[in-house]
């Protein structure tokens, strides 16, 4: 959408894909860490040992921050070829 946004094929304004994109990957990550731990709860009440261990929901929150850090790398690239597409015309 960002790039389909820079060459003015969609109605939405680069700023409004670039809001949307990060709320979206804000609710999915929160979705995603709820499902996970979900899954992770039912797991360890079933099973035998007791014994929790964080570190997978660590790791799905490191996932997510690094996919932010992904996106927003991605925004600024678009932004920086916006800039120079409109100091060009």
């Amino acid at each position: 959408m960002g790039t389909r946004s820079l060459y003015r094929i969609d109605s939405l304004m680069f700023g409004q894909v670039c809001l949307v994109s990060i709320i979206s990957h804000i609710v999915f990550s929160i979705v995603s860490f709820k499902i996970a731990d979900y899954n992770f709860t039912q797991q360890y009440e079933q099973s035998a040992n007791p014994v929790r261990c964080g570190m997978p929901l660590l790791g799905a929150a490191m996932a997510c921050f690094f996919l932010f850090c992904i996106l927003l790398i991605i925004i600024l690239i678009q932004f920086l070829i916006k800039k120079f597409r409109d100091k060009k015309n």
